[in-house]
């Protein structure tokens, strides 16, 4: 009798999850700003764009840098999850999978909210968080990858339950 390998997980996921991650924590804080342009100051998309883009190095604006900071915690977390589901042996989904793709959902969820509060409260302190998000991304990484697991573990207790007859 032999054992039975399951099926590797494919490399093309991991490799979109990894550069989609990079790119979607590049896309974010400028597309944000993007729509906040077109919503709340009532501009085309067209001229949305031509503000972000004159303002993208601008002094006082940076929009570069905050880009590139918000980036940096996302890129680690990218590199985490290249290492972490390298396994070959590890099923199609697993617990592994859902605690990183926790993680990525838990640092979108807060960087969106956080690059959308600064907008929608411009002051001097609010530029503040820009420098404090990239730790706090950091910190959030383990967090989300802890409650990634326990939704995975807490699916699996449902489902077994579903299979037993009453």
């Amino acid at each position: 009798m032999t054992a039975t390998i399951p099926p590797p997980r494919s490399p093309r996921r991991i490799l979109s999850l990894f550069w989609g991650s990079i790119l979607l924590s590049l896309i974010l804080p400028w597309g944000i700003l993007t729509l906040f342009e077109v919503s709340a100051h009532r501009r085309t998309m067209g001229e949305a764009l031509r503000h972000v883009n004159l303002h993208f190095f601008a002094p006082g604006h940076y929009y570069y840098l905050v880009g590139l900071l918000s980036t940096a915690p996302f890129m680690i977390c990218a590199v985490f999850l290249l290492f972490h589901l390298s396994d070959c042996l590890q099923p199609a989904f697993s617990r592994r999978l859902s605690g990183v793709l926790g993680s990525l959902v838990l640092m979108f969820g807060v960087s969106f909210w956080t690059h959308l509060s600064a907008l929608l409260y411009p002051d001097a302190q609010g530029t503040l968080v820009y420098l404090f998000l990239p730790y706090i991304l950091l910190v959030l990484i383990p967090l989300g990858y802890g409650i990634g697991r326990l939704f995975h573990a807490f699916i699996h207790v449902i489902r077994r339950r579903d299979g037993e007859l009453a």
